[in-house]
C-alpha cells in the first residue's frame, strides 16, 4: 500500500459490527459537541465464529499460562512446526525442524508477503496494517479479525497481574489509543469481545478538534478505563490537565523511562504498564522491576547472536528470536526481532532481561573507552524524558536530543558525564512536547566503526 492509500471498499457499520445490534453508541461517541474530527472508521468485524476463537484463544494462552522452562520447547511447537510446514509457502522447502530452521528476518516478510500466509488462511477475511517504518523500510503487515481482537485477552491477562480489569458494557469507553502526532487515523468504535464497549483512537493535535478545549472535554466526559499510547503522548495527554481516573496507562512504541512512568502514575493514580510489542505479532512482555516478563505462552522465544545463525546458550545476551503466534497470515518461524536482550526463565516464566530495542551501540570516551548504550539507558531512566535521540560523530562529540516538558539540558549534560567519565564533548538539546509532535522512537546511533 502506498503511503496515500486509503481502504477501497467502504463497509456499513452493520458490516463493521455484525454482532452487535444496538450501535447506538457508537454514533454518541461519533457525533457529541466535543467529539474530534474523526478521519476513520474501524470496526472489529467478528462474526460467531470468530468470536468463539478469541474467546478459545483467551482460555488456552491467557487465563492459565503455561510456558516452559529451561532446556525446554512448549508443547505447541511440533504441531506448529509441522503445520507451518505443510500449509505455508514460505517455510515449505525447509527443514521442519526446529534446530534445524534458518532465522527469517523483516526484509523476507517486506519482499514476499504472500508467501508467508497460510494455504488454510480465509483470503476474505484479510486485514493490511501499514506500518511508517520509524525503525526500517515499510512494510505492510497482513492479518484476519481475530488476530487482531486477540489483543484484548492478550492485555486483559496483563491488567490482571495488577488487578484490574476492563468492564464490559456498551455504554462505557473501555480503551482510548492517545496520539500527539500531525497525522494519523482516528475514529469511534466498539469491541464486540467486550460486549459493545467503546474504542477511540485519537490525536492531541489541535487541528483535530472544533475548538481548543474540546480534547479534555471529550475524555474527561468518557473517561476511558485505559488509555494506552506511547510517552510523547501521555505527555502531551499531561499538559492538558485531564480530569479522568483510568485504571491503567499501557505505553508502547517507545521507552518509557522511570522518571516518566512515576510523573504518570502520581498525576493519574494508577498503574503505568510499559509494554513491549511488535506489529509482526503484537504484544510479547511488559517491563517489571525484573525484566520484562513475557505475556503470551504461544510465542516460543529464543536468543541469537546477531548476523549469525547461532543459537547463543541460555542467559547470555544476543538477539531475541520469536516462534509461534496466532495470526495465519503471518505465521513466524525464528523471527529476528533487532532487539537485544538476555533470556532468563523464573518460576516458569519467561523475562526478558535489559531489553534494548533495536541494534546495541556501543559509544566512546575521548580516551576510547567503550561505553554501552544500556548504561546510558539506566543513567537517564530517572529522568522525565518522553523519548530522545542519541548520536556519536567521529569525532567523538555526543549530540542528544531529548523530548521533555520537564527536562532541563543542564540534567542530561550532568548524567552524561558521569557516564562518559568527564571525558566527552556533549550537545544536549530538550524540544517541548507538544499536541503534534512529529517524532520517531528513541534511538542511538554513531559514525564510530564498532566490532
Amino acid at each position: 500500500m502506498d503511503e496515500s492509500s486509503d481502504p477501497q471498499i467502504a463497509l456499513t457499520d452493520a458490516e463493521r459490527f455484525p454482532l452487535l445490534e444496538d450501535l447506538s453508541f457508537l454514533n454518541t461517541l461519533k457525533q457529541d459537541a466535543y467529539a474530534p474530527k474523526f478521519n476513520f472508521k474501524s470496526g472489529d468485524r467478528l462474526d460467531a465464529v470468530q468470536l468463539s476463537k478469541v474467546k478459545s484463544y483467551k482460555k488456552k494462552y491467557c487465563d492459565e499460562k503455561i510456558f516452559w522452562n529451561e532446556g525446554q520447547t512448549p508443547v505447541w511447537l511440533n504441531d506448529y512446526l509441522k503445520w507451518c510446514h505443510t500449509t505455508v509457502p514460505f517455510y515449505q522447502n525447509r527443514d521442519g525442524d526446529l534446530n534445524a530452521s534458518p532465522t527469517i528476518s523483516r526484509e523476507d516478510i517486506r519482499k514476499y508477503p504472500h508467501l508467508f500466509v497460510s494455504n488454510e488462511a480465509n483470503l476474505d477475511e484479510l486485514l493490511v496494517y501499514y506500518t511508517s517504518g520509524s525503525t526500517g523500510p515499510k512494510l505492510d503487515v497482513l492479518f484476519d479479525a481475530v488476530t487482531q481482537a486477540s489483543w484484548l485477552p492478550q492485555i486483559e491477562s496483563v491488567l490482571k497481574d495488577f488487578n484490574v480489569s476492563i468492564g464490559e458494557s456498551k455504554n462505557t469507553t473501555a480503551i482510548a489509543l492517545i496520539c500527539a502526532q500531525e497525522k494519523t487515523l482516528t475514529y469511534a468504535s466498539l469491541s464486540t469481545y467486550l460486549e459493545g464497549a467503546g474504542i477511540l483512537k485519537i490525536n492531541l493535535n489541535p487541528s483535530e478538534w472544533n475548538q481548543p478545549d474540546d480534547a479534555k472535554k471529550y475524555l474527561e466526559k468518557y473517561n476511558p478505563q485505559i488509555l494506552t499510547g506511547d510517552p510523547i503522548a501521555f505527555m502531551a495527554l499531561l499538559d492538558l490537565k485531564p480530569q479522568l481516573s483510568p485504571k491503567a496507562l499501557v505505553s508502547s512504541a517507545m521507552k518509557l523511562t522511570k522518571g516518566t512512568k512515576i510523573k504518570l502514575e502520581n498525576y493519574f493514580k494508577c498503574p503505568v504498564i510499559d509494554l513491549y510489542s511488535m506489529t509482526e505479532c503484537r504484544n510479547i512482555a511488559y517491563a517489571t522491576d525484573m525484566g520484562h516478563k513475557a505475556i503470551r505462552p504461544d510465542l516460543y522465544l529464543e536468543i541469537f547472536a546477531e548476523h549469525e545463525e547461532v543459537k547463543l546458550p541460555y542467559g547470555e545476551r544476543g538477539e531475541l528470536v520469536i516462534t509461534g503466534g496466532n495470526n495465519p497470515f503471518l505465521p513466524l518461524v525464528r523471527y529476528r526481532t533487532g532487539d537485544f536482550c538476555r533470556l532468563k526463565i523464573e518460576n516458569g516464566f519467561p523475562y526478558l532481561i535489559d531489553l534494548e530495542a533495536r541494534n546495541p551501540v556501543v559509544f566512546y570516551t575521548k580516551s576510547d573507552v567503550k561505553i554501552n548504550n544500556i548504561d546510558i539507558s539506566n543513567g537517564l531512566s530517572r529522568l522525565p524524558l518522553a523519548g530522545f535521540k542519541m548520536h556519536q560523530t567521529k569525532e567523538k562529540v555526543i549530540q542528544f536530543k531529548g523530548y521533555s516538558n520537564d527536562c532541563t539540558s543542564e540534567e542530561i549534560l550532568e548524567v552524561l558525564k558521569v557516564i562518559f567519565k568527564n571525558d566527552i564533548d556533549i550537545q544536549a538539546d530538550i524540544q517541548k512536547i507538544s499536541q503534534n509532535n512529529a517524532v520517531e522512537k528513541s534511538l542511538y546511533t554513531s559514525e564510530l566503526i564498532t566490532d
